[in-house]
């Protein structure tokens, strides 16, 4: 079942269709595809409507309808409940290493949705739940003229950190939150031996990784890292501050992603073994890779049947 709201009022219940993809991300908003051959049913749709599938909220965008041979088919798509954070801009806000990351999110939505200066950006039943996160930046920087998601995502990505913004008719409330994955990494292990993955695609990437810094201070070096041998790969900046350092190594890590099709069994189903965000273990013998990753994006496509291909964390 799924449920559209408007303006928080309940208009309609779609019980049938002829199929329905959409995608979850860890940050930032998945999208949605829901096609209809019901016309009555169609019709209830409009453009900024709410569709609830299970909890999570999407946001009507488009609405297309064709024919073939005299039939109807109605194309209902759009963005996840998160793309609200697309429609406000900052010129420049500045991450700091003295509060956590999860207080000055709050103060950025602040400003930009819950109690704007000017009354025209504040949207209505914004609200925003403290977690109880204290990940802090581990260096001052500043992001300048972006929308509010993209600085939210550049922010949250640094910290391995996600959110979601909850959509509750009965409070009127947009609800954000921000995400902290749990390490599901001895419980939840996808491979081809436990018979749970299909259709992979493994990709692993080191020729831009750097592990060992230099920091050149009028001539005065600072390292950081510990890499010796062969393995050791150097970089150096000019500058004062050591933290410099910090920022550049997590940028210079190497990468190992893979996206794969989740195979439902009773070892481990999505939502009630694992979520968004938990910390998992990848195993794929063929490429001799085993790693724990965060999963960032899930994306289901449904017909009679139900098909999911999960994304593995990069980094």
């Amino acid at each position: 079942m799924m449920y559209l709201y408007r303006d928080f009022e309940l208009v309609e219940i779609i019980a049938a269709y002829v199929s329905l993809e959409y995608t979850l991300k860890h940050r930032g908003a998945g999208t949605f595809t829901l096609t209809l051959n019901d016309g009555e049913v169609a019709k209830s749709f409009y453009q900024n409507d709410v569709l609830m599938i299970d909890d999570d909220a999407f946001i009507i965008e488009n609405i297309h309808v064709f024919s073939d041979n005299g039939i109807n088919t109605y194309e209902i798509s759009g963005l996840h409940i998160n793309s609200l954070l697309s429609r406000r801009v900052i010129s420049s806000f500045t991450f700091n290493t003295t509060e956590n990351y999860e207080i000055q999110i709050e103060k950025l939505l602040n400003e930009n949705f819950i109690a704007p200066i000017d009354t025209n950006r504040k949207v209505d039943g914004f609200i925003f739940s403290a977690q109880c996160i204290e990940k802090m930046p581990t260096v001052n920087y500043t992001i300048e003229n972006m929308e509010v998601s993209e600085v939210v995502n550049t922010a949250l990505a640094r910290a391995d950190l996600g959110y979601t913004i909850d959509y509750l008719p009965e409070e009127h409330q947009y609800r954000f939150r921000l995400i902290q994955g749990r390490d599901k990494t001895t419980n939840v292990i996808f491979s081809d031996k436990n018979n749970n993955i299909a259709n992979k695609d493994v990709y692993q990437q080191q020729q831009d990784c750097k592990n060992v810094g230099y920091l050149n201070n009028d001539g005065k070096l600072t390292s950081k890292g510990t890499a010796g041998g062969i393995n050791r790969r150097e970089f150096i900046v000019e500058g004062s501050d050591i933290t410099q350092l910090d920022e550049q190594l997590a940028e210079s890590k190497s990468l190992v992603s893979a996206e794969f099709e989740v195979i439902d069994n009773e070892l481990y189903q999505y939502g009630r073994d694992y979520k968004l965000g938990d910390v998992v273990t990848f195993e794929d013998y063929e490429s001799n890779l085993v790693a724990q990753r965060p999963l960032l994006e899930v994306a289901f496509y449904c017909t009679d049947t139900v098909t999911r291909t999960t994304t593995f964390g990069v980094g």
